[in-house]
């Protein structure tokens, strides 16, 4: 599949009202935007609507969009933003919600889905570091981030970026490595 040019997607939506090429950066950008607001301790349900209405803003916005120069941060920041905005909506309201994924691993897999059990198990391992550590560590790993844009976006120092993401790279290290031994479900609790 070759790479997708998120700017000339980006231009196009907004000096041409191109709906296909919004669809093609909603359909990119939108299960990892879920993704960082569910880190950052939205239920499920939050993060979706809150990604939901930073598009329905960025369409809205389209016209004037020809301003955003980094439509990643920019996509970010502001669901980022919209997060805190959530929390301290919520704390204003008392409404706390708490919500575990129970999601548990297959005892007996076949052997065409070890791969998939690996996935589990390393996605549950993710799942056991800190707020921060694992928000930084998918920023990076998996979002391609750099640490200056992730001190950025989280407002925090380079360097607290770099202690974090080494943390949490030992701790699923010795998670896959507990994986590769045989050890079962047992994933290391910060």
């Amino acid at each position: 599949m070759p790479a997708i040019d998120l700017q000339v997607l980006w231009d196009a939506v907004c000096k041409a009202d191109d709906q296909q090429s919004f669809r093609q950066l909603f359909d990119h950008y939108y299960p990892r935007l879920v993704r960082f607001a569910t880190d950052l301790a939205i239920s499920r349900e939050a993060a979706e609507e809150i990604v939901s209405d930073v598009f329905v803003q960025l369409w809205k916005n389209r016209r004037e969009g020809g301003s955003i120069l980094y439509l990643k941060t920019y996509l970010y920041t502001a669901v980022r933003n919209r997060c805190y905005n959530h929390h301290r909506d919520e704390q204003k309201h008392q409404w706390l919600e708490l919500e575990a994924e129970n999601a548990p691993l297959a005892g007996d897999v076949h052997p065409q889905l070890e791969w998939k059990e690996m996935q589990q198990w390393l996605d549950k391992a993710i799942a056991t570091l800190s707020p921060q550590g694992r928000t930084i560590f998918r920023l990076i790993r998996e979002e391609g981030f750099k640490y200056k844009e992730v001190a950025l976006l989280l407002e925090i120092s380079p360097r607290t970026v770099e202690t974090q993401l080494v943390r949490a790279t030992s701790r699923l290290r010795e998670a896959l490595q507990q994986y590769s031994r045989g050890g079962g479900p047992k994933i290391p609790v910060p």
